[in-house]
C-alpha cells in the first residue's frame, strides 16, 4: 500500500479563497462571513475557532449548507456514543506545530514551525444528534455596537470629503459624513458607513503603537495590497461580531486582482492574513468589551 502524500493545507486554503474571489469578486467575504456570525465551537471543549479556522468553518457551513455551529473530531463523536453518517466529509482545520531537529553545524535540536491539521465534523453529520445550537440570522443592524467600541479606542476620526482612509503617519481615520453613505439593495447607508469605519480601524491598530505592521507601503505595491486584504479581513470579523451585516468596502477590481496576484504567488498569504487579521479583531474588540464592564 503507497503512502499518501501529506496534504499542502497553505495550498487547500488559498485555493478556496481564489475560488470564492472569481466568483463573488470584490464581495468574496460575504457568503462565508454570514455563516460565521454565531460563533462555530467544538461542541465537546466548547472553546471557539479561531483565526484561519474560523474561515475553515464557515466556508465548510456555506458550501455544504449546515445550520450548526457545533464541530467535533470523529474520535470526539464516537467517544460520546455518536456515529458519522455514512458518506460524510470532514472539514480540515489547522493548527501550528514545531519540528525538532539537529544542527548539523552546532550539534543543538533546533525547532522549524510548521502547519498540521486534521478533520472535524458537523453537528449535521452525525446520526441521531440534535443541535442545540443552530445558526440564528443576525438581529437587526444595532451600531450602539460598533460606536462603543469606536468611542472607547479613542482613535481619532475626521469627517467629511469623499474618501476614507487611515494616515499612519499622522495617526487618524478620515471618513465621509455618514449621510454621504448610500444603501444598496443588501445593504443599508448605516451598515455600509459602520463596516466602513471598521475596515479602518483595523488599518489604525496596525500603526507602530499598537500591532505594528509596517503600513506606510507604496500604493499599488504588493505590500500595500496585502494589508488591505488583512484589514478587509478584520472587519468582517468584527463585524459578525458585533452584528453588523458586513458590505466589503472594496469595490474596485484592481485591489481584487492584486489579492489574486499575491495569493497565487504565495501560497502561505492567506494564512498570514487570516492570523494578522484575528490579531486586530482580537485588539480592537478590548475595547468593546472594557466598555461593557464599565456599563
Amino acid at each position: 500500500m503507497k503512502n499518501k502524500q501529506p496534504k499542502d493545507r497553505y495550498q487547500i486554503l488559498t485555493n478556496q479563497v481564489i475560488e470564492l474571489m472569481q466568483e463573488h469578486g470584490t464581495n468574496w467575504i460575504k457568503p462565508w462571513q454570514s455563516s460565521a456570525i454565531s460563533g462555530h465551537k467544538n461542541k465537546f471543549s466548547n472553546k471557539l475557532y479561531q483565526g484561519t479556522n474560523i474561515f475553515c468553518t464557515a466556508i465548510s457551513a456555506y458550501a455544504k449548507g449546515f445550520s450548526s455551529n457545533e464541530w467535533g473530531t470523529y474520535k470526539q463523536w464516537k467517544e460520546a456514543g455518536y456515529q458519522v453518517k455514512k458518506g460524510s466529509k470532514g472539514t480540515d482545520i489547522v493548527y501550528f506545530d514545531k519540528l525538532k531537529i539537529e544542527d548539523k553545524d552546532t550539534n543543538k535540536d533546533k525547532f522549524i514551525p510548521m502547519i498540521k491539521g486534521f478533520s472535524i465534523f458537523n453537528a449535521e453529520q452525525i446520526d441521531g444528534y440534535i443541535s442545540a445550537d443552530k445558526y440564528i440570522k443576525p438581529a437587526p443592524f444595532n451600531h450602539i455596537k460598533a460606536e462603543t467600541l469606536v468611542n472607547n479606542s479613542q482613535a481619532v476620526i475626521k469627517h467629511g470629503g469623499s474618501k476614507a482612509f487611515y494616515s499612519p503617519k499622522f495617526d487618524f481615520i478620515q471618513m465621509p459624513d455618514k449621510q454621504d453613505f448610500k444603501g444598496t439593495d443588501t445593504t443599508s447607508a448605516e451598515e455600509s458607513y459602520y463596516s466602513t469605519l471598521l475596515h479602518e480601524l483595523s488599518h489604525w491598530s496596525g500603526h507602530e503603537k499598537r500591532l505594528d505592521r509596517k503600513l506606510v507601503n507604496r500604493f499599488g505595491s504588493k505590500a500595500y495590497a496585502f494589508e488591505e486584504l488583512v484589514a478587509e479581513t478584520s472587519a468582517s470579523f468584527l463585524s459578525a461580531i458585533l452584528k453588523v451585516n458586513n458590505q466589503p468596502s472594496i469595490d474596485n477590481a484592481k485591489y481584487l486582482n492584486s489579492w489574486l496576484e499575491i495569493l497565487q504567488t504565495d501560497k502561505k498569504a492567506m494564512m498570514k492574513a487570516f492570523s494578522l487579521a484575528q490579531k486586530s479583531a482580537d485588539y480592537l474588540l478590548y475595547y468593546s468589551n472594557q466598555m461593557q464592564e464599565v456599563a
